[in-house]
């Protein structure tokens, strides 16, 4: 067994890393880019399972990250808690695969549903960390029948996003829900909630 998956074997068997997981994710894969190594997590049972390799089809998103991120990631949650300076740090990490995951989902896809939902086709976010400062800046575009995120602020977007942590781990576990439901009552509904939670995180651009 390699250092990393008896890391990540170990983390899985934490309590507070299994809480905080939750609702995030039902499958992911994870790929260590120092040693080509991948995992898959699964949340199942009310716990995590992690397995060598990319097993099943469609996670919820892929993460990239060293052998380093996965030391620090298990050392933040070795006193089984987690600490706000620790869940922006993972947050941060994990901002643009969930963002790219969300965005992939096929209703999103759907002009339609884009339209009656008011999603914007141009726009800006960032994290707060702890100081209260925005971190990891970038623009979502809809170009071209995609959508593309690019690393920092870019153009004259429709609206600014700015979050904390806690907000980002909200909307990943709503829009996470309604793709597991997949109804258009469901999606519907998750929309109305998206627009008001949209209004909390917006700030003059």
């Amino acid at each position: 067994m390699s250092e990393n998956l008896e890391q990540l074997q170990k983390l899985a068997q934490q309590p507070s890393a299994v809480a905080w997981f939750r609702g995030l994710f039902h499958r992911a894969h994870m790929e260590v880019t120092d040693t080509g190594e991948r995992f898959t997590f699964v949340q199942q049972g009310g716990g995590i399972r992690v397995e060598s390799g990319f097993q099943g089809d469609n996670p919820n998103f892929v993460v990239p990250l060293q052998s380093e991120n996965i030391r620090n990631l298990t050392a933040f949650f070795a006193d089984d808690s987690i600490g706000e300076y620790e869940q922006y740090r993972i947050v941060k990490f994990m901002l643009v695969p969930c963002l790219r995951a969300a965005l992939a989902m096929p209703i999103l896809q759907n002009g339609a549903f884009r339209k009656i939902v008011k999603v914007d086709t141009h726009w800006q976010e960032a994290i707060l960390d702890p100081d209260g400062s925005e971190d990891e800046q970038l623009t979502v575009m809809y170009t071209n029948g995609q959508w593309v995120i690019i690393p920092g602020y870019h153009g004259r977007p429709q609206r600014r996003l700015v979050m904390k942590p806690e907000q980002v781990l909200e909307f990943q576990r709503r829009v996470l829900e309604a793709d597991e439901k997949n109804n258009l009552a469901t999606w519907l509904d998750t929309g109305r909630w998206y627009l008001q939670w949209r209004e909390t995180v917006s700030v003059p651009v």
